[in-house]
């Protein structure tokens, strides 16, 4: 029996034990709503559909938006997937051997990794001789040693279930973190206890009266430096309705918007139910930000509106990556491609660089995108 067979198996003990509790607009829980299934998101008055092309005809999708960042952006992630320089060059004496890789999954140049001024400073009164050099290889050094203590977790908890929180608490947060950590301007937040607000709850043609009560996990936040901090706070109050950039009101959502939104599971049997909140929550998130009114960009190459919003939806160690393309009557989210996984010390450098991809993006078009609404 596979690892995930094992954990779907015996996860409903794990839920009865250690499911998270969260708090919403309408004071119901998710495991109460009949919102199930990507199919029940059909029911909105503006649909939210789940399509599975094939790479080329994804890429020719995000092509036709006219982004040229967007392509970019595929085109890097796609590599990454095809096992094209991810791995720290710097490492290459460590990884080839323990990893049993070729030289083409190691990066053509040296990664600059973010050492803290403080942790510098220590290490430079602990050691003779400490130069950037050095820091640099302590720095990925330690991101090794992080990304071991993950695989080796992984592990464990596939072979003794653990509830999702669990996971959150000691696999996917850390990742998250560990990926954005080096992205200047970009957090990863966990948002579990992040509600939509009842302004921002998408109408629907049928009853789904508990959509208010539709979390996720985690986002990706753009955070923004003290010019635009300003400049988004003054935009949101503004508004007359609830003060908040994003579709919810929850702490750090009302000033910092959620470029990439995840969900996280840790039984297959509920991959359905995770896509059906991330489509509530993307329905809502167009819904909000259509009353924005960007203005257009100095280049005119560059979009008025963005091109896609990124999504990951993640069961146990598996990481997928979707697009969601907002259309005149639908919303499209288009994938998966499959990013990586935390089981192995490969598939989680794999995934760490995608993550960081993705964040380079909230920081580039999605941030141009932000500063233009707020202009």
């Amino acid at each position: 029996m596979s690892f995930t067979a094992k954990l779907s198996t015996s996860d409903r003990q794990s839920f009865a034990s250690g499911s998270r509790e969260r708090s919403s607009v309408t004071s119901r829980t998710r495991s109460t709503s009949p919102v199930k299934n990507p199919d029940d998101l059909l029911k909105l008055e503006k649909p939210v559909t789940w399509t599975t092309p094939d790479p080329r005809t994804l890429r020719d999708t995000v092509k036709k938006t006219g982004s040229a960042q967007a392509l970019g952006l595929f085109d890097d992630v796609w590599r990454v997937i095809q096992g094209e320089g991810y791995l720290p060059r710097e490492l290459k004496k460590i990884l080839k051997d323990e990893l049993m890789v070729s030289e083409s999954r190691f990066t053509a140049e040296d990664r600059v990794p973010v050492v803290d001024e403080k942790e510098a400073d220590d290490a430079s009164q602990l050691f003779l001789s400490f130069d950037a050099g050095i820091a640099s290889l302590l720095s990925l050094y330690n991101e090794l040693s992080a990304i071991r203590n993950i695989v080796a977790t992984t592990i464990r908890f596939i072979n003794t279930s653990r509830s999702e929180a669990t996971w959150n608490d000691h696999i996917h947060g850390p990742a998250l973190r560990l990926a954005v950590s080096g992205v200047p301007h970009v957090s990863a937040e966990n948002i579990t206890q992040a509600a939509i607000a009842k302004a921002f709850i998408p109408p629907s043609r049928g009853e789904l009266e508990t959509l208010g009560g539709k979390m996720i996990d985690y986002a990706l936040l753009l955070r923004p430096d003290r010019d635009l901090a300003i400049r988004i706070a003054d935009f949101v109050d503004g508004f007359d309705g609830p003060r908040s950039f994003n579709q919810s009101t929850h702490g750090p959502l009302c000033y910092e918007p959620t470029g990439v939104l995840i969900e996280t599971k840790v039984d297959i049997r509920r991959r359905a139910e995770g896509k059906a909140q991330l489509g509530v929550w993307l329905a809502a998130w167009y819904g909000r930000v259509a009353k924005f009114a960007p203005l257009p960009s100095e280049d005119a190459s560059a979009l008025v509106n963005l091109p896609f919003l990124p999504v990951l939806l993640v069961v146990c160690e598996n990481w997928e990556l979707y697009f969601a393309f907002d259309r005149e009557s639908e919303i499209e989210v288009c994938g998966p491609l499959e990013i990586g996984s935390t089981v192995t010390v490969d598939g989680s450098y794999r995934l760490l660089a995608v993550l960081r991809l993705l964040g380079g993006w909230v920081n580039q078009e999605f941030r141009g995108w932000v500063e233009r609404c707020v202009s």
